[in-house]
């Protein structure tokens, strides 16, 4: 795998310029291509209360972006937006987003693509990008297009968890846990940099201190189905199958389609009924609900 190895004082560095980018209104092609890219709906809402937003809340680009897949509380924020006067939401990207959310990753890619031809300086459809190959299964691909976002805006958290997942897919825990720290550096509060830093520790075999980065992103985020699975994982190593089952169970209850939690919680249930339970979860493995709106 052509993965490039970075060292950790460079994966600290995060130039002004980049965070000034960070810092501005949130335009519709942007929101887009976040969630495009499968970032939480959670974080989008927070980015677009703390930053605002630069284009029109009209019924139009909002029927294209709920259409896209945004949350209730991402329209929310929306609504409580003054009108501004500004593009319209490209609703060629509204259909990747939807391709997103429907699996038709091809359709996507093809439609993300096209847009990166014409504004190959995009960090956000770099991103975007870089996710659709990550649900594909190109993991080369997918770290190129995270490092080519990285490059143009190495002040965005999502960028680095991107980075850390694929080094844990890769039993790279080392630089798995730099990236999501330096998502975290970045912004404390990011529940995605806790989850891939659980990961990234689950890798390496410390499962307490797993443990508590998973509860840390539960306590920001409750709702993701996924970090309840990656609880569940950590607790199964840890021989605590009750525990365990409690975490999958939950994360069937918030998404009843995750395929991995299914099979997880059918593996502690048969071990608990044997005489001595003798387990270690099986390590994560890519699950069509990667996406965690």
């Amino acid at each position: 795998m052509r993965l490039k190895i970075f060292g950790v004082l460079f994966l600290l560095t995060v130039n002004l310029s980049a965070q000034d980018h960070s810092a501005k209104a949130v335009d519709c092609e942007q929101l887009l291509s976040w969630m495009t890219a499968g970032v939480p709906s959670q974080r989008i809402s927070r980015l677009v209360r703390e930053r605002g937003i630069a284009f029109q809340t009209n019924p139009n680009n909002t029927q294209l972006l709920s259409s896209a897949g945004a949350g209730a509380d991402v329209v929310s924020e929306l609504a409580k937006n003054t009108m501004k006067p500004g593009t319209h939401c490209p609703a060629d990207l509204s259909q990747a987003a939807q391709f997103v959310r429907q699996q038709t990753y091809d359709e996507a890619q093809s439609i993300v693509e096209k847009r990166l031809a014409a504004e190959p300086g995009s960090a956000d459809l770099h991103l975007a990008l870089a996710y659709i190959r990550l649900e594909q299964g190109d993991l080369d691909q997918a770290f190129d297009g995270y490092s080519d976002a990285k490059d143009l805006d190495p002040a965005f958290p999502e960028i680095h968890n991107g980075l850390s997942y694929i080094f844990y897919r890769s039993n790279d825990a080392e630089n798995a846990i730099a990236e999501a720290r330096t998502a975290l550096s970045i912004d404390p509060r990011n529940a995605e940099g806790y989850r891939y830093l659980a990961l990234g520790l689950y890798l390496n075999e410390n499962y307490r201190a797993a443990l508590h980065a998973a509860q840390e992103s539960l306590a920001r985020d409750p709702n993701s189905a996924e970090t309840y699975y990656d609880k569940g994982l950590i607790q199964v190593a840890q021989q605590d199958l009750g525990g365990a089952a409690e975490s999958y169970h939950k994360a069937l209850q918030l998404n009843p389609g995750l395929i991995e939690a299914q099979a997880g919680l059918r593996l502690v249930r048969r071990e608990m009924q044997q005489p001595t339970a003798a387990l270690r979860g099986p390590r994560k493995t890519p699950s069509n609900s990667t996406q965690r709106p």
